[in-house]
């Protein structure tokens, strides 16, 4: 009987060895073999239903299939996307706290108001689309070309609607000016929908925004592109170069990256995710429906176009 018991306490200790060791090799192997195992939250640094807000809530769905959590989606809008940005920036970096966001507003912020973020330090995880500013204007305004601009300039007084004072909308109207060589009124808003609802309501002259403000929306017109390029979804939309103007342009870029140090495997599985998420057929339409120019970018890809936008902004740091 005595002799049984050890036996049966042997094959005890083998069992228990082997499982534990089983674990343990999983557990390297992945690092954070149960991610996730509570709700991920994404942080806007636009107000809800601007900017990446608008890809982020379209995915949420997409993403709680993909990972089998519930995925949040906040705005934490003000003070040019610092405050989002600086959250996000000191949240834990375990992969439950993201920050949606657009460059070059992140960039543009960052050096404005001398931010402790860096973007360039943040784990970048995807990069959504590609999106040129426009100049707009109200669908029944006298402007109809940057030649009509500059006249109304000189001729009597104009406004622009920008998204806040230092920030994105903000530094590519002052480098317009700048360029055209003219001057206008700089009227701050909180974000770019009321800016494009202060031009629909004839409060400002114009505005320059993200050209996807003007699709599916007969209340405001494409002056023009700050692109050398033409866009599928704005077919009529001319570019300033087309214009016969060539000033300097930033595009803009939206998507999602996550606090320094987040680990790599955590990153990874953020990554796979959102690449299923954004090759389902219910988000391909709904970008294509929107007018969005989806050019999906991930990881160092997207890192390396963050820089850029950081170092193009510097050159102009002093018209913030």
């Amino acid at each position: 009987m005595k002799k049984l018991f050890l036996i049966l306490m042997l094959i005890s200790l083998v069992l228990s060895s082997v499982v534990a060791n089983g674990s343990q090799e999983s557990s390297s192997s992945t690092g954070s073999p149960a991610w996730p195992t509570q709700p991920i939250h994404i942080i806007g640094q636009a107000s809800a239903g601007a900017g990446p807000d608008l890809f982020v809530r379209e995915l949420q769905p997409l993403l709680q299939e993909q990972l089998g959590a519930s995925v949040v989606v906040e705005n934490k809008a003000g003070s040019g996307g610092k405050i989002a940005c600086d959250y996000v920036w000191k949240a834990s970096p375990d992969g439950y706290t993201l920050l949606a966001h657009s460059s070059p507003l992140t960039t543009v912020t960052q050096i404005s108001k001398n931010c402790e973020y860096s973007i360039k330090d943040m784990k970048h995880i995807v990069a959504f689309d590609i999106a040129p500013y426009a100049v707009i204007v109200k669908a029944d305004s006298p402007i109809k070309t940057i030649s009509d601009l500059i006249e109304a300039a000189k001729s009597g007084k104009i406004s622009n609607a920008n998204s806040g004072i230092g920030g994105a909308m903000y530094l590519q109207s002052r480098i317009m000016a700048k360029a055209l060589g003219i001057d206008y009124a700089e009227v701050p808003y909180d974000g770019t929908n009321p800016c494009i609802l202060a031009v629909m309501n004839g409060d400002v002259t114009f505005s320059i925004a993200d050209y996807s403000t003007a699709v599916n929306n007969d209340q405001i017109r494409i002056v023009c592109l700050l692109s050398d390029k033409r866009i599928s979804f704005v077919p009529d939309a001319e570019t300033i170069v087309e214009q016969g103007y060539s000033i300097p342009f930033m595009t803009m870029r939206r998507g999602v990256v996550a606090p320094p140090n987040t680990p790599d495997d955590v990153c990874e599985k953020l990554i796979e995710a959102f690449k299923n998420a954004l090759n389902n057929p219910k988000f391909v339409e709904y970008a294509n429906t929107n007018g969005f120019q989806l050019d999906i970018l991930y990881g160092d890809d997207y890192k390396a176009k963050d820089v850029e936008y950081y170092e193009t902004a510097l050159q102009f740091k002093d018209y913030l």
